[in-house]
This record gives structure tokens, C-alpha cells and sequence, in this order.
């Protein structure tokens, strides 16, 4: 009882000082209600962008549906609850048929059912071609209600209407337009109706009718109506091959259904460890960074109530309940901190849900608030708030009572043990860091490092700013009062200059990280042509051999590219496949050993040349280092040029060309061509070939194939990005549908710029925001010093200057040791992230390390510049007088 009357009154106090020092409060409910109000609103986004079955069902059955079959099987299928998340397919037997529309009804009985087909087609925009989502019902059937949402006209009530989405819309055929739908070689014409979005499909083309033609790549689907589909109806269809999403059974699944979903459900891969360790780490480091700030706050608040706690010690008081007496001012401000902040969080999820929206691709759920995680992330940040008051409270309850009430103020020596602790925990933490870049223990040693050396640089800290204030003797008045001050208060400074100290390690470590990554990238990337060149291709992997388009059509499109990319030079490429009936080309050296081919250029298994031997661009321009004269002699002798990645056979001057062909007759593979030729191997290394070899047409000839042209070689391509999608789009509306792509060489993507613009702001925030918070509490706490230099004559801008001085130092003692620490897991960590997976070749690295000096200088010198402006602009000159004895 005596101790919940104690801390009646503790709390009591506390509700008192934070109303009396309202922008302190106001500060430190800031500090830890944002970062809580940030981590509510992700949690609360992504529990609304995650949408489980039960909440999907409307957009996969429409409203009014009780089931959707597909057939994906001629033979019995198993499937658990959703069969997209646990299903299996069981060997069919010879005399099994896919289940059809009449199978289907008759399983079913007198339940209504509408066809309605998910599938990919083309359609003509105004630039070209591009792919599409096709929906293929009724929409006007009671079935199809929900399946999409009419923006604008009217659903589709002819065979040749449709509606199509705004994304299709935007691109050119809208209502009243005529929208051409291409179906392999056929052209088939549908009038535009209406504008609907699609309920799964939102930023990709999307276009939905009865009369759409029927795609090749379907998968035949029908919504059933009618009453519950139990499980044994999902069952009996399971047995013809069909996969049924029931909403009865989704909402109500009986055990049966609940014990195939856990067997068929996909065993879980355990997570990373590393990226548990990455988790973990975050979150320490997010919560020592929210304590950190708010520190200061509370060590200031606990200088301000000094007297009284001297006058509960001279009554009798203990420390004990000085200290209950200081964290009961942290109970208050943190439990309001924690609850606003959770609140904060919530409603910003809620006006932040449209803008989420529109990053991602697909369609949101109904808002969800996860209140279980939202109270947890609002438990730590009041728990934040304690430990944040923890050190303060301890130090005000070992005051000098005599001294506070006779107005004298005491500075303590920083601990002897402190440092030697810190060192300690420091050689740990590199030990344990350089120990992780073995790949040991999938980096749980490089995370323990970073927390053993931010840690260590708690316990040193203290000393480095005691001897920062000795070093400041000889130095202008405002950077000694600055540094003084900072080391009379150490219980404020050391917790500001950690948090700095901290961001930095932070920053540091995943600058050198990830400029080192980048690095790494950029030099292993290998150009699968010439850089500035480019190749245009079939745009669904190329022709099958005898159904490439003839070389009429290609000149064509020769044609259109040349007039598109004036100065380039566009040649035709020729080639030859075998896989039509089951024959596959390959090479065997002289004792019938099967050669290691490379082949990712897509000109198919064979690159054809004139009798004359000359070599095409795709190989004199793509590949460094080949032998040209050395090849054009082995083709003009009717030979063959090698594209390997076995450099030992670069040495061998003959070839066995072989076209074989499997035989279902005997389930055997048997040898239909085989030539033997003169050889020139050329290893690709990394780099991509355009085929396995290359033979002149009578070569191929003799191996029974028909060269014909399958691609063009673009010399030259130098167009801008957006110039490339416009033709892009146009090659795949012209006479071949056919697709462009330019080799630029390495770029950065949009993300390389976003990480380190978000380094550079994380950092600058953090630090800065430090900076001023420690500098205007400390502004704040020496109004009685700096009165009194005023009195005794100070110029009035002295206040900025210290001010000013107060900022940098702050912001040098976290920043420089900051980044000396950051440097230690920085380089660590590039070890296990640069070297996994590369092999052991001459010319790649086995450890990639980039130090990013000029973010290191932009912290250490830039941000603290940065921040003595910013307390300078914002801070008054003039202080009314006070008394010197508070």
C-alpha cells in the first residue's frame, strides 16, 4: 500500500512538471511518439495491403458465387482449402480427359454456371501492341457481379463489345474506339463500351468481355452458383481434375479440409538467419536511438526539479524515491507519448492509404488495424521512455543536497571503469565482426559486433568529452563555454552524442555496404552485346525451326528500325533450330566427348553465314577477343566456329556435329546427322554468345537444317530509354511481333538513388534533430550563465556563437567516433555480401570494398555545419535578466 501511495504521488509530480515545462514535454512526447506513430502506420499498411483468402473472395468469385472450378489436369487433383496455396497433381491415367463445360454441369446438377476464362492476349494501342489480362464471361450474367467495377459506359452486351481498364484506356482505344485483339496470326476487332477495373488486375492492361476470342494459353474456369459447396462437392471435382475455390468451405472449412491444406500446404523454408539478425538489429538500434534522444530531455528535466528532490532528501526522502519521482515524470510523458503515437500512426495509415495505393500493383483490402502489434510497438516506445529516463533518474538521486540548496553546482569525474569497459566491449565488438567475415554463422557475428561496438562507445564517450573540454582551453570563448558546459552535464551531452554517434554507425555501415554491392555489380556486370548496340528478337522467345517469319517480313521491320534509329546499322541474322521433332543439336570433340556449349543470345542453336565465311557484328562486336581471321578461314573451309565455356578446348582444331533425335518407338535417342568439321573454339567466358556455333549455309545444310532469318543485329542503337519503348511498342504491333532491347551497359536503377538520397536524409534527420534537441536543452538549462555574461558585458550574438559551438561539438563528439566505429561492421560486412556466389576467376574479385569518403565527409563536416546554422537562424540574442540562484 505505502508503495502505490508512493508512486500516487511520483506520478502525481510527474503530471505537474510536464504541464509546468510544456514544450520539454511537448519535445519528448515528439521524440517517441513519431518513431512509435511511423512503425504503427507501416504495420497498419501492411496488414491492409495483405489480403488473405477469406477477404479475396469477392474479387476471385464476384459477389454472388459459391465456387470457381478450373481444369488444369486430365487426371485427379488433391488441394487443400485455397488450391493456390496447397494443391497437387496426381499422375494421370491415358484414358483420363480434361473435365469440360457438360462434364462439368452434370457434376454439378441443376447449379447455374458461367465460363469465365483468365488469360493472356495482345491488344493494339496507339504507339503499338502490348499484353493484356483477358477476362472472358458475361458480365452481364449475376454470376460475373463483382468481378470488376464499371468507372465509366456500360458492361459489354454484345459478342463484339468489351470494356477495358483505365491503364488500357490511357493508351488509346477508350470508349467508342475499336480495340484489336491479336490471337497468334489472327486479328480479331472489338468496339470499347465501357471503362471497368478489374478486381485482380490494377495497373496492368485489363480487358473483359463475352466475345473475346478464346486464347491458346487459358486455363478453362467456370463460376458456379447456386447453394454451399461443401467438400465433398471440391472432392468430387478434385477427382476430374478440377481445382474449386467454395466460399462456403473458405469461411467455414470443415476438418477434413483443414487437415489436406496443412499437408499439402509447401513446407516453409526456415528464415535466414542473417535476416533475423538484420531484424533484431534494426530494432535495438531503433529503440537505443528513441532513448537516446530523449535522454537529454529527461536528464534536463531532472536538473530542473534538483531542488526539489534536495528538499525530499533534506526531509528524509530516499534515493529511492528520488528516483520514483523522476521516472514518474517519464510515465506519464511516456504512456501519453505511446498512446498519441499509436493514434498518430493509425490515422495517418488511413489518409496515407490512397498514395500507398498507388506503389503498389496490386488492389488493397478492407483497412485493418493490427491492435495486438499496435499495442506491442506502443509498449516499447513507453518502455523507451523509462529506460530513456533510467540514467537521469539514477543521477538525481545521488545529488549533493547541501550543494543544490546552497545553490553550487557540482561536476562529477567521469568513471575510471567506463573507459576500460568500453575498450573492452570495442575489441569484442571487432573481434566478433572480423570473425563474421568468415561467413560464419550466416552473420550473427558481424551483428554482434556492431551492438558490442556501439555499446563500447557509450562507455567511452563520456571520457572523450572530458577531454574535449580540456583541449578547448586556448580556444574563442563560446567553444570553451560550449565544451564546458557539455562536460558539466554529461547526463544530457552523453546521451545527445550517442544517438549521433549511433545514426552514424548506422549510416556509415550501410553506406560501405551497399556502395560495395554496388560496386560489385557494376564490375562483374557482363553486356550481352556490344554497349550502344542492339537486337531485335520475336517477341515470345523466337521462332521454332520451319515456322520463323520469312526474310520478306523481316526487311520489313529492317526497314521500320533503320528509320527509327537513323545511323544505325541493322544487319539480319541467321540461324538454324532443330527442335521441331524432338532434335537437339550438340558437339563432341574428337573422342565423342560432349562439348559444354553456351548459347543466351537467342539466335537460335545455329548462327548461319554466307559461304564467305564473314562473321556477323553479334560476334566481331559482342565478344572480345575472338581470333576473326582465324574463324573466317575455319568457316570457309567448311568448318565451325565453337562458342564454349570450357577454355581447355580452345586448343582443339576439330569437331563432331551432331543432330540427334528421340525415337518413341524404342524410348531411345538416336544420331540422325553427324559431321565431322574443322574447329575454332572461342571461350565466351561470362559473356553471352548468339548461339552455339556458327556454320556457313552449306554447312547447316549438310545437317539438314534451312537457314532463315530469326532476328536483327542493331549497330549504333543510341536511343534515348524513352524512344526505345515507343519502337519497342511498335516493333510489336508491325509485321513481325517482335521486341527491341538496347544493351547501355551498367546502370543504376531508380532504387541506387533512393537508398542513398534515404541514407543521406535518415542521417541528416537524425543528426541534426539530435543537434538541435541536445543544443536548446542545453540553451534552455544555462539561461542563469548566460544572463550573467550578458550582465558582465557579453555582446549580444554571444549567445548564438555558443549556441552555435554547442551544435558542432555535439554533433563532431557523435559524428567523428561514429564514424571510425561505422567502419569496423562496414567492412565486415562486404565480405560475406560481396563474395558469396562468385566463382574463383582471374579476372572477378574476391572481396569487393568501396569506402564512401564523400558521405563520410558530408557527415562529419557538412551535417555539423549544417546544424550550427540552423541553432544560429533559430535562436534569440537577447535573454532577459534572471537570478543567478535558482
Amino acid at each position: 500500500m505505502i508503495g502505490a501511495g508512493g508512486w500516487r504521488l511520483a506520478l502525481r509530480i510527474g503530471r505537474r512538471e510536464a504541464w509546468r515545462a510544456k514544450w520539454r514535454s511537448l519535445l519528448i512526447v515528439a521524440m517517441i511518439a513519431l518513431p512509435v506513430a511511423g512503425v504503427t502506420a507501416v504495420a497498419v499498411t501492411y496488414k491492409t495491403y495483405d489480403v488473405n483468402t477469406a477477404e479475396g473472395l469477392d474479387r476471385r468469385l464476384g459477389t454472388e458465387a459459391a465456387a470457381r472450378v478450373e481444369v488444369q489436369s486430365p487426371g485427379a487433383v488433391r488441394q487443400g482449402i485455397d488450391p493456390e496455396k496447397a494443391a497437387s497433381w496426381l499422375e494421370p491415367d491415358s484414358a483420363d480427359k480434361p473435365l469440360d463445360e457438360a462434364g462439368l454441369r452434370a457434376a454439378v446438377g441443376d447449379r447455374p454456371v458461367l465460363e469465365a476464362d483468365d488469360y493472356g492476349l495482345d491488344v493494339r494501342t496507339d504507339k503499338g501492341a502490348t499484353g493484356a489480362t483477358g477476362l472472358r464471361t458475361d458480365l452481364t450474367d449475376p454470376l460475373a457481379a463483382g468481378l470488376v467495377r464499371l468507372t465509366d459506359g456500360r458492361l459489354p452486351q454484345a459478342s463484339d463489345e468489351v470494356v477495358v481498364n483505365a491503364a488500357l484506356a490511357a493508351r488509346g482505344p477508350s470508349i467508342g474506339d475499336e480495340l484489336e485483339i491479336r490471337t497468334g496470326e489472327s486479328r480479331e476487332v472489338r468496339k470499347v463500351v465501357g471503362i471497368a477495373e478489374s478486381t485482380t488486375v490494377r495497373n496492368d492492361a485489363f480487358v473483359a468481355g463475352a466475345g473475346l476470342p478464346r486464347g491458346e494459353s487459358a486455363i478453362p474456369a467456370w463460376l458456379v452458383g447456386g447453394g454451399a459447396f461443401t467438400w465433398a462437392d471440391v472432392e468430387k471435382l478434385n477427382a476430374s481434375g478440377a481445382f474449386v475455390l467454395s466460399r462456403s468451405v473458405v469461411q467455414n472449412p470443415p476438418a477434413a479440409a483443414r487437415a489436406a491444406d496443412r499437408e499439402l500446404q509447401p513446407r516453409m523454408e526456415a528464415p535466414d538467419p542473417a535476416d533475423a539478425v538484420v531484424v533484431v538489429l534494426i530494432v535495438v538500434m531503433a529503440l537505443l536511438e528513441v532513448v537516446l534522444l530523449a535522454g537529454p530531455a529527461f536528464a534536463v528535466a531532472a536538473r530542473r526539479q534538483a531542488r526539489d528532490l534536495a528538499l525530499i532528501a533534506a526531509s528524509g526522502g530516499t534515493a529511492h524515491q528520488s528516483r520514483r519521482v523522476v521516472l514518474g515524470s517519464a510515465v506519464v510523458i511516456g504512456a501519453v507519448a505511446a498512446a498519441a503515437g499509436a493514434l498518430l500512426g493509425v490515422g495517418v495509415a488511413r489518409l496515407l492509404q490512397p498514395l500507398a495505393q498507388d506503389q503498389v500493383s496490386a488492389w488493397f483490402g478492407p483497412f485493418e488495424v493490427p491492435w495486438l502489434q499496435v499495442l506491442a510497438v506502443a509498449c516499447t516506445g513507453f518502455a523507451a521512455a523509462i529506460c530513456a529516463a533510467l540514467v537521469p533518474a539514477w543521477v538525481a538521486s545521488r545529488q549533493n543536497a547541501v550543494g543544490v540548496l546552497s545553490g553550487r553546482r557540482s561536476a562529477s569525474r567521469p568513471s575510471r571503469r567506463s573507459p576500460v569497459i568500453g575498450v573492452v566491449l570495442l575489441a569484442a565488438g571487432v573481434a566478433s565482426a572480423a570473425f563474421g567475415t568468415q561467413n560464419a554463422f550466416s552473420g550473427l557475428p558481424i551483428a554482434l559486433g556492431v551492438l558490442l561496438c556501439v555499446t563500447g562507445l557509450l562507455f567511452i564517450l563520456p571520457v572523450l568529452i572530458s577531454v574535449a573540454a580540456r583541449l578547448s582551453a586556448r580556444m574563442p570563448l563560446v567553444v570553451r563555454f560550449a565544451t564546458r558546459d557539455a562536460d558539466r552535464h554529461r547526463t544530457r551531452t552523453v546521451p545527445a552524442v550517442g544517438a549521433i554517434a549511433v545514426t552514424v554507425v548506422g549510416v556509415i555501415t550501410l553506406g560501405i555496404a551497399f556502395g560495395s554491392d554496388e560496386e560489385q555489380n557494376q564490375k562483374t556486370y557482363q553486356p550481352s552485346i556490344a554497349i550502344g548496340d542492339a537486337v531485335v528478337q520475336p517477341r515470345f522467345g523466337g521462332a521454332e525451326a520451319g515456322d520463323a517469319p520469312s526474310a520478306a517480313r523481316w526487311e520489313t521491320t529492317r526497314a521500320q528500325v533503320e528509320k527509327a534509329v537513323p545511323g544505325s546499322t541493322v544487319t539480319p541474322m541467321s540461324g538454324a533450330v532443330f527442335g521441331e521433332d524432338g532434335s537437339y543439336f550438340s558437339v563432341e570433340t574428337a573422342d565423342r566427348g560432349q562439348v559444354a556449349l553456351d548459347n543466351g543470345g537467342g539466335f537460335g542453336e545455329l548462327t548461319v553465314v554466307g559461304d564467305d565465311g564473314k562473321l556477323p557484328p553479334a560476334v566481331t562486336r559482342s565478344l572480345v577477343g575472338v581470333d576473326v581471321d582465324a574463324a573466317e578461314k575455319t568457316l570457309r573451309s567448311s568448318g565451325v566456329v565453337v562458342f564454349t565455356t570450357d577454355d581447355s578446348l580452345v586448343t582443339s582444331r576439330s569437331a563432331r556435329l551432331v543432330v540427334r533425335e528421340f525415337s518413341e518407338e524404342d524410348d531411345q535417342e538416336h544420331e540422325r546427322v553427324g559431321i565431322e568439321a574443322p574447329a575454332t573454339y572461342v571461350d565466351v567466358g561470362d559473356r553471352v554468345a548468339p548461339s552455339y556455333a556458327v556454320v556457313t549455309e552449306a554447312t547447316a545444310r549438310r545437317l539438314g537444317a534451312d537457314p532463315q532469318v530469326i532476328g536483327l543485329y542493331v549497330e549504333d542503337a543510341r536511343i534515348s530509354a524513352a524512344a526505345e519503348t515507343d519502337l519497342d511498342e511498335a516493333l510489336a504491333a508491325g509485321d513481325i511481333s517482335s521486341t527491341l532491347e538496347v544493351e547501355r551497359g551498367f546502370q543504376s536503377d531508380d532504387y541506387t538513388v533512393i537508398v542513398w538520397l534515404l541514407l543521406v536524409t535518415l542521417g541528416a534527420v537524425l543528426m541534426i534533430g539530435g543537434a538541435l534537441t541536445a543544443t536548446h536543452l542545453a540553451l534552455n538549462d544555462a539561461r542563469p550563465d548566460l544572463a550573467t555574461l550578458s550582465a558582465v558585458g557579453a555582446r549580444t550574438r554571444t549567445r548564438r556563437g555558443v549556441a552555435a559551438a554547442y551544435a558542432i561539438v555535439v554533433t563532431l563528439l557523435g559524428a567523428v567516433p561514429g564514424a571510425i566505429i561505422g567502419l569496423v561492421p562496414g567492412i565486415a560486412v562486404t565480405y560475406p555480401l560481396t563474395a558469396e556466389g562468385w566463382p574463383a576467376r582471374d579476372d572477378v574479385a574476391s572481396h569487393y570494398l568501396v569506402i564512401p569518403w564523400g558521405l563520410i565527409g558530408l557527415i562529419v563536416v557538412g551535417l555539423p555545419l549544417l546544424a550550427a546554422l540552423i541553432v544560429v537562424a533559430t535562436t534569440r540574442s537577447r535573454l532577459p535578466m534572471v537570478a543567478r540562484v535558482e
